[in-house]
């Protein structure tokens, strides 16, 4: 089921799927791929609710609306409007940033969080760049460091309505409102993650060029008590690249809550 809903004044376009315990998913940069069947296996076992970002999709992006802050907001008010209890929260990548950045704020109503390969905080220093310039590097190279098999990332622009080529535009353009500068973090966030306080699982793709494992490691060092895994045969977009293995690991995290 897709439709428009109205939050906090922002017209949400979301993507329900399946029954069971409630599963709020926040999309990578690269947008949500309702037609990639990451969700038919989430469904599986979850109500899977999947909002396209604000200037993503369907979503509109209101000119007052310019920060991670912002949709952290927005969706803790979605999770109110929707009356969500006890579930599970789950971010990849630019989602995983909002997810814990909603985490540190309030958690009342989830009752775990499941990040693949965050971006969000800073872990090296004020010249080290712990994330990949994403809107920088070539498409090609940007394919061969996300993906542990670059074919699986590859879309064939020429074949695509306008529709659709604008609408990937709108969503780059957003990601750049969102996390331009600094560059896919908050450099405050770090200092935060330990208001954390519900169980937390932290997933790496092996294969992962845009994030090192010690990158993703240290978000586990500063959560209390989170557990860290890594996936083969994955790069940044584990959901996207490794879909039944991926649901299962999210189902073997939300059967212990």
């Amino acid at each position: 089921m897709r439709g428009s809903v109205m939050v906090s004044g922002v017209s949400l376009d979301v993507v329900e799927k399946g029954q069971g315990r409630p599963l709020l998913f926040l999309h990578p940069g690269e947008g949500l791929w309702t037609d990639h069947p990451w969700i038919d296996q989430l469904a599986m076992h979850h109500r899977v609710i999947a909002p396209h970002h604000p200037g993503f999709g369907g979503s509109a992006l209101p000119d007052w609306m310019g920060s991670v802050d912002d949709l952290a907001y927005l969706y803790l008010d979605l999770a109110e409007r929707m009356q969500l209890r006890h579930a599970v929260l789950a971010g990849n990548s630019f989602g995983g940033w909002i997810a814990a950045e909603m985490a540190i704020r309030n958690t009342r109503r989830f009752a775990g969080l499941f990040l693949a390969s965050p971006l969000g905080i800073k872990v090296g220093g004020v010249l080290d760049r712990d994330i990949v310039d994403m809107h920088a590097v070539p498409r090609a190279d940007l394919l061969r460091l996300a993906w542990a098999d670059p074919a699986k990332g590859e879309v064939d622009f020429t074949a695509l309505p306008d529709t659709e080529l604008a609408a990937i535009a709108r969503g780059r353009e957003a990601l750049a409102v969102f996390g331009w500068k600094p560059y896919m973090h908050n450099p405050r966030l770090k200092r935060w993650l330990h208001r954390i306080d519900i169980p937390t699982a932290l997933l790496w793709g092996e294969q992962d060029g845009i994030v090192a494992r010690s990158y993703v490691e240290a978000w586990s060092g500063e959560i209390d008590r989170a557990e860290f895994e890594t996936l083969p045969h994955a790069g940044h977009f584990p959901h996207l690249e490794q879909p039944a293995v991926f649901a299962e690991r999210v189902r073997a995290f939300t059967t212990r809550l």
